[in-house]
């Protein structure tokens, strides 16, 4: 899953968005089992939202998606075919399954590669046409159908990070946790998940509050935060909450405070609001940008990803929503190679779905795409990264071992993670 969107979805429902009614529309694919393949070329589709509020946090899945088909196509193919983004349609945040239509029944393109949107109203459609579609998930609406490939796995689990939130608490050292979240599902579960395993693992929690207003001011629970002697934030903010909580953070005084974000793993926004996002810690579930600096040699696959996206998409390299489109893209044609030189939509499918290890080239955690559609793989790993002045760093590794892992079920010792699983970078 992926944190930031989550986070930006909750300040959608907040701001009081809602899903337009689905368009009609004929019930089956253009009836080809190969739609968009000709003999020299594979035409696929994107739906992502690239206008309104939210296009940010979305529509940066394109420049990914692009990227690494430059690539793919630089070398030769896909078994002789150039592999082409013909089609990429703007949903506008409200008309997903309107222009999701558009792009199977009209332009019959084979896939879509780059499904980004906080409102995934087409995908009834894309399960009821078979069609194969890759992005990221907001919601639980990836699983369980079979063509549905989201980004790192297409199961929304928050058991599985429970662990991960005392664990950080211990390792800064913290004595005292806030945890705020605004008043929506996609805000507040997490962090009322972040709330329970802190009190699990006996970390004291002074300060709640799981219904911030967006845009309201953060002052009266910052002032509640220092009256509790909170020294540590969990924030399941949007990037804008979590600036405007470390701005009242600072004005009220509250000093040696560590944060923990779940939205702003970004390297402009740090640069441009450098003193506000000091000692901020974030989950990553990918090998962290800076790793490529930090361990130069150790992580190829990253390395080819800054290479080829500064040749190609130089201003989304370091883009967390440009990366799900490169893991969309490379899924997508690593089921393409294994669907073999007469490709058709099923053969892509069950091919994917009979990949084990899928890394991305060596950029995440192995996914398991024979279970990945309905629960997520054990155990669950993470990568962190610290602000610290202008840049990231990768931190809680052992050297190139980045990923802290614990299982998610049993037992489990904060003090002792668990192995990450046999083939996850720099393990």
């Amino acid at each position: 899953m992926t944190w930031w969107a989550l986070v930006s979805v909750a300040a959608v429902l907040i701001a009081g968005c809602s899903n337009a009614p689905s368009s009609p529309g004929s019930s089956s694919s253009s009836g080809s089992s190969a739609p968009g393949v000709s003999a020299h070329q594979v035409s696929v589709g994107a739906v992502a939202t690239l206008s309104g509020g939210l296009a940010a946090d979305f529509a940066p899945i394109v420049p990914g998606v692009r990227a690494y088909f430059d690539m793919v196509n630089a070398e030769g193919g896909v078994n002789g075919r150039k592999v082409v983004l013909s089609k990429v349609l703007d949903d506008g945040t409200v008309n997903n399954d309107a222009v999701t239509r558009t792009l199977i029944q009209q332009d019959h393109v084979f896939a879509l590669v780059g499904e980004a949107t906080a409102f995934f109203t087409g995908q009834p459609f894309l399960v009821q046409s078979g069609t194969p579609t890759f992005g990221f998930a907001t919601e639980n609406d990836w699983t369980p159908a079979p063509n549905l490939f989201a980004a790192y796995g297409s199961v929304i689990d928050y058991a599985t990070t429970e662990p991960f939130f005392p664990y950080i608490a211990h390792q800064v050292g913290a004595h005292v946790a806030a945890v705020v979240a605004y008043g929506v599902p996609q805000s507040a579960d997490e962090c009322s998940a972040a709330v329970k395993a802190l009190q699990e693992y006996g970390v004291n929690v002074g300060y709640t509050d799981l219904s911030v207003q967006l845009g309201g001011s953060l002052s009266s629970d910052v002032v509640h935060m220092k009256q509790a002697g909170v020294d540590f934030v969990i924030s399941c903010l949007d990037v804008p909450g979590n600036l405007d909580l470390s701005r009242a953070i600072q004005q009220n005084g509250l000093t040696g405070v560590s944060q923990l974000w779940l939205d702003g793993y970004d390297l402009p926004t740090l640069r441009h609001y450098t003193s506000l996002m000091q000692h901020t810690y974030f989950l990553v579930q990918h090998v962290p940008f800076q790793a490529a600096k930090q361990f130069p040699g150790a992580f190829p696959g990253l390395e080819n990803y800054i290479k080829t996206m500064d040749r190609y998409e130089p201003a989304y390299t370091y883009n967390e929503v440009a990366m799900s489109g490169w893991l969309s893209a490379a899924l997508f044609v690593a089921g393409l190679r294994a669907a073999g030189p007469s490709p058709t939509q099923h053969k892509l499918i069950s091919a994917i779905n009979h990949m084990t290890n899928f890394t991305g080239g060596g950029i995440t955690q192995p996914v398991n795409w024979e279970i990945a559609h309905v629960r997520t793989t054990s155990p669950a790993c993470e990568t962190f990264v610290e602000a610290v002045g202008d840049n990231f760093k990768v931190v809680f590794n052992r050297g190139r071992h980045l990923w802290v892992c614990f299982p998610t079920s049993g037992h489990v010792d904060l003090s002792h993670p668990v192995a990450a699983p046999a083939g996850t970078p720099g393990a």
